[in-house]
């Protein structure tokens, strides 16, 4: 007999790419680089390309500054200030 499995399609929209690696005391926000790259491609219908990877910076950086505008306390900070 085969057993089948419920598979759970994730929706896009589900994720939340802010993760909190910080403690109590000295906080801590980063962003998700993989859940970066899917919202990434869902959102503007490009495919991350390593070899060219500025549209992908900037949508990261406009989503940290859209974060940062709605939040106080930890922030998302400049990973590369390049």
């Amino acid at each position: 007999m085969v057993q089948r499995k419920e598979i759970r399609v994730m929706n896009i929209k589900d994720l939340n790419p802010i993760v909190n690696i910080g403690t109590g005391k000295s906080p801590l926000v980063v962003l998700c680089a993989t859940t970066m790259m899917m919202m990434f491609e869902e959102s503007t219908g490009k495919k991350y390309d390593p070899d060219n990877v500025d549209d992908y910076i900037q949508y990261c950086d406009d989503y940290r500054d859209a974060y940062n505008a709605t939040v106080e306390g930890d922030q998302l900070t400049k990973a590369y200030a390049g």
